[in-house]
């Protein structure tokens, strides 16, 4: 009998260990991975503990394999009920074997999973997400940065030196022009829309001298953006070579007066005077929107939104908007008059990395400086006539509501001691 109990104690020990591990693998659900799961089976077999610890011990491990410190570990611990300290933790994982240093590491494994992932590396990543892939995705442990570092200091030399601190900038180009009336930025402020009032403008690329700056009842009409775009033609006699704008359907006109006018010389390349884009590569038109946003428009918002405040606006008032319109279109118009006389003749600063030009909008829209040439095209007279029944009236884009609501206004300020035009506005 004894003999047949000696045989059947390593058959015992031998089946709760298979019972052990089939219980682990079917309950807890983690990746199986031979030598966590030998750790653990030897500390309970050592330490006798509970199923409550085995499953502490193997959320310590999991935890621990992706790169969590101590007092991580701790407070993902305690929100799952398990409470344990630093202190025991840091036994814990003496017990279990676990420690971050280690002498002997397998170089040739860090080396062959840092090969392998610069294979598709993004070039903006650097060494701590190279050790994090190593370590966590691909499981070479022990791995520490300095020797991810090692191997990545000639396998993406270039890219340490870009990434480095100081020298990891946003690459800027440069915008390249052959002279004035090269490239008209166009483009249209919406800051002001919930008050019924919309802002257009015109700019030059190469001088950035502003071609036309309008306030109206709308930018999204399309006869009232080629109005704007044709009286500049007529003010300087031809038009770009090319104009850049976005994707809205009120530069439909503009374009198809555009290719029109290049139509002749171009034939059915004249499709290329007009380029349609993102915000972003209209960058002329875009930089004086956020400069106009910060000065003038910030003025009004202001102003507006205190008679919000007060009690005088009421924008889900159709008939408040129009009177808003009727009595403060005239100031803005004059504001943005006032803005544009003062940008054409600012002096754009000397940077040190920026190709230039430099100067003064008008001087450089007139006088180019040498190398630099005026490359207007000039409109013959026929297709300026042509276009003139593609746009609106010279006054209509500023024009509120109908005529009887404009008359019934002026009569209104006639008979009161208000103010009749801007002049007096500003005055009083």
């Amino acid at each position: 009998m004894d003999k047949l109990k000696a045989h059947e104690q390593p058959a015992s020990f031998l089946s709760l260990f298979f019972f052990i591990s089939l219980f682990y693998i079917a309950t807890v659900g983690i990746f199986f991975d031979p030598d966590m799961f030998f750790s653990v089976v030897v500390f309970r077999l050592c330490c006798n503990m509970s199923s409550d610890d085995d499953e502490r011990n193997m959320m310590i491990i999991t935890l621990f394999n992706k790169g969590l410190k101590q007092k991580e570990i701790s407070c993902a611990l305690n929100s799952y009920g398990h409470k344990i300290s630093e202190r025991h933790l840091r036994r814990v994982l003496k017990l279990l074997g676990l420690k971050r240093r280690c002498p002997q590491r397998p170089f040739t494994e860090i080396h062959k999973a840092v090969e392998s992932e610069m294979k598709q590396w993004s070039p903006e990543q650097g060494i701590r997400a190279m050790v994090k892939r190593v370590r966590d995705v691909r499981g070479v442990r022990p791995c520490y940065r300095d020797d991810v570092a090692n191997i990545m200091r000639y396998m993406d030399a270039s890219g340490l030196q870009r990434r480095s601190p100081g020298k990891k900038k946003i690459p800027r180009r440069n915008y390249i022009s052959r002279g004035p009336n090269d490239t008209r930025h166009i483009d249209g402020n919406d800051k002001l829309k919930f008050f019924g009032m919309w802002i257009h403008l015109g700019i030059d690329g190469f001088s950035r001298k502003v071609l036309w700056l309008k306030v109206g009842t709308s930018n999204r009409k399309q006869n009232f953006v080629a109005r704007y775009f044709f009286e500049a033609v007529q003010e300087q006699g031809g038009c770009p070579q090319m104009i850049r704008g976005d994707r809205g359907k009120e530069n439909l006109v503009v374009g198809q007066m555009q290719m029109a006018f290049h139509m002749r010389d171009l034939g059915n390349q004249a499709w290329r005077c007009f380029r349609m884009g993102t915000s972003v590569h209209n960058q002329r038109a875009e930089c004086f929107n956020s400069i106009l946003k910060r000065t003038w428009i910030k003025k009004w918002l202001t102003t507006f939104e205190a008679m919000m405040e007060s009690g005088i606006l009421e924008l889900d008032n159709p008939v408040h908007i129009n009177c808003l319109q009727y009595s403060h279109l005239p100031l803005l118009q004059r504001d943005l008059k006032t803005e544009q006389t003062v940008w054409n003749t600012h002096d754009i600063r000397k940077q040190r990395n920026a190709p230039g030009p430099f100067g003064k909008p008008d001087l450089l829209f007139t006088s180019p400086p040498p190398g630099y040439g005026n490359v207007l095209h000039i409109v013959d007279p026929d297709l300026l006539d042509y276009a003139k029944q593609l746009i609106c009236e010279r006054e209509e884009p500023s024009l509120v509501a109908n005529q009887e609501f404009r008359d019934m206004c002026q009569n209104i300020l006639e008979n009161s001691q208000f103010p009749c035009t801007p002049d007096g506005c500003l005055a009083a």
